[in-house]
Parts: structure tokens; sequence; C-alpha cells
């Protein structure tokens, strides 16, 4: 396993997984989206963490999920990074100066109408980004930071029947401390478990 995540471990991850997205389909019945895969590396403790939220139980959809910062493109966003930027500063205060994104992994489409492309990025070390942390208590309930090492690991990957209001036909779930992270945010996680080579790749046949 993987303790620290490095800046050159994320960059071949990404390369090996260029190829490893959902299914070609046809962008156009789907809202483009994306999100931020935050890793927060602590060389003292030897170890990466990935940070994470959970939605407010009152939203329109998504509600109560354990999620990445991201969400739907706006029509002033220049791309979809500028979108995972906006949502991250607008959902949990952190700006784009606090981070380096390494780049992004292929799209990813949802049961709910959205096609996804998660970028990811790193903390950097000199960021004072602990102080202006804070969730938007609109959208976010809580914001947590599980380890790396246990969210990426085989061992905690399941494959089941997706809740029953979901119109996908199969999920990949992780239960970390009685919550369970499944969907689109489970499905990143283990790819790029695989990506790091600590996997086989997913299917791509959740919908």
């Amino acid at each position: 396993m993987i303790n620290i995540v490095s800046k050159n471990d994320l960059k071949t991850c990404i390369h090996k997984v260029r190829n490893a997205g959902d299914k070609n389909r046809s962008d156009e019945k789907y809202n483009q989206a994306s999100v931020l895969v935050l890793f927060i590396n602590d060389k003292q403790k030897k170890n990466s963490s990935i940070l994470m939220i959970k939605r407010k139980k009152n939203l329109r959809k998504h509600a109560g999920q354990i999620a990445f910062p991201g969400g739907r493109r706006e029509k002033e966003d220049f791309n979809l990074k500028e979108t995972a930027q906006r949502e991250t500063e607008e959902e949990i205060n952190i700006s784009k100066d606090n981070y380096n994104i390494i780049g992004n992994l292929p799209k990813f489409f949802t049961g709910t109408g959205y096609v996804v492309t998660p970028f990811i990025g790193i903390m950097k070390t000199s960021s004072n980004w602990k102080k202006k942390l804070k969730p938007n208590l609109i959208e976010v309930e809580q914001i947590f930071f599980p380890l790396a090492d246990y969210l990426l690991s085989p061992k905690f990957h399941s494959r089941e029947k997706p809740p029953i209001n979901s119109s996908m036909s199969m999920t990949w779930a992780i239960n970390y401390n009685n919550e369970n992270i499944w969907g689109l945010t489970a499905r990143v996680l283990v790819t790029i478990s695989a990506g790091l080579g600590l996997r086989e790749f997913p299917p791509c046949d959740d919908i």
C-alpha cells in the first residue's frame, strides 16, 4: 500500500487511467460537471488523506451523500477545471491558490444525468488552508479527511446493488465510519486505486 501518495504517483495514475473512464456515450443528454479529488500529504505522520464532504440532507439532488467538492458547469466557467475550482471554493472556502491540480481522469457518467470529469490535486504544504476551511452550510453538512490508505484499499471496496430509487444497475461502495460512499464517488476512488496499481480496473457497467 502507498502511505503517501506523491505527485509522481498521481501523474502515473492519471496516465494509466486515461482510457479507463466510462463507456463511449453521447454527452448530449448529460449535464457537464466536475469534481476535485484533493490529496493532503502529512510528511510527519507519513500518510495521505483525501478531502471529502457530506452533502446536506435537504438538497434536491445527491442529498446526504458523501462526495468530493464539485458540481455542475455554469455558463461563466471557462472550462471544467474552472468549474471544479469554483465549486470547491463555494462549498468549502478553499481557493485554487491553496492546491496544485495534477491532471484529470476521463469522463464518468451518472444515473442522475451528469457526465463528470474528476480533477486530481494536492494541497500545498505552504498553504494555511486549515484556517480558511469552512463548509457552506447551505450545501455541506460536514468536511472530513479519510486516510487514502483506507479508501484506496481493495479490501474495503465492494460491488453491490444500488439503493432502490437509483437508475444504476450496479454500484461500487466503500464503508467508512458507518458512512456509505457509493456511486460516482466510490467508482472514482476504485479507479484511482487501480491507476496506482493496487487493484484491477473496475467494470464500466454501472448505468
